[in-house]
């Protein structure tokens, strides 16, 4: 009788999980076209659909797997990253509000040094003013690395081949980035 109900409910779960829009990436491969929610940088990022919708965990669009482009690099790699392209080459994207960014905000992370920025709302209006790094390294970030990757999508959707996403954010910049050359290179305290 366990072993009856329990086959059961193994293919029940098949079912729901088949029939459904959530299912498991290399299902998902076999079946065409994957799908997963537009860069929202929480875990539902790495769940696959097989199409397009809403995100049932954090309401955005579903977008094409294959149209998310830009990679990720983690605080503690940033440094190596900056110096293997070379610190005139790398655009230190910030996209928190200007309060943030200046530590004016109740959450004081701090900042990279000599970064832009140019919030996430006031991206797209304001893309042109990258235009010189279109084909040139841009790290993006913000503060948990929420809107980032967000960003991060955008700029790869207007033709920037070069981005990535700092994953984490400055919220874990101090408890990621041990080495102090790298702190003296980039972080800026607030």
């Amino acid at each position: 009788m366990k072993k009856l109900l329990f086959t059961g409910m193994i293919a029940l779960s098949l079912v729901f999980f088949s029939s459904g829009k959530c299912i498991d990436k290399k299902t998902a491969g076999e079946k065409g076209e994957i799908y997963v929610c537009l860069p929202c940088g929480s875990s539902c990022d790495t769940v696959s659909h097989t199409s397009p919708g809403t995100c049932s965990q954090c309401n955005m669009e579903l977008v094409r797997k294959s149209s998310v482009k830009h990679t990720d690099v983690s605080p503690d790699g940033l440094c190596s990253f900056v110096n293997k392209e070379g610190r005139a080459n790398v655009l230190l994207l910030d996209v928190r509000t200007p309060a943030e960014f200046n530590g004016k905000a109740e959450q004081k992370y701090g900042r990279l040094n000599n970064a832009v920025n140019i919030p996430i709302q006031d991206l797209e209006a304001r893309i042109g003013e990258l235009q010189a790094w279109k084909d040139k390294q841009i790290v993006v970030y913000c503060s948990h690395s929420h809107r980032s990757p967000r960003a991060s999508y955008m700029l790869s959707q207007k033709g920037f081949t070069k981005v990535t996403n700092m994953s984490g954010g400055m919220s874990v910049w101090k408890a990621s980035v041990k080495e102090s050359a790298c702190n003296q290179q980039l972080f800026i305290s607030q």
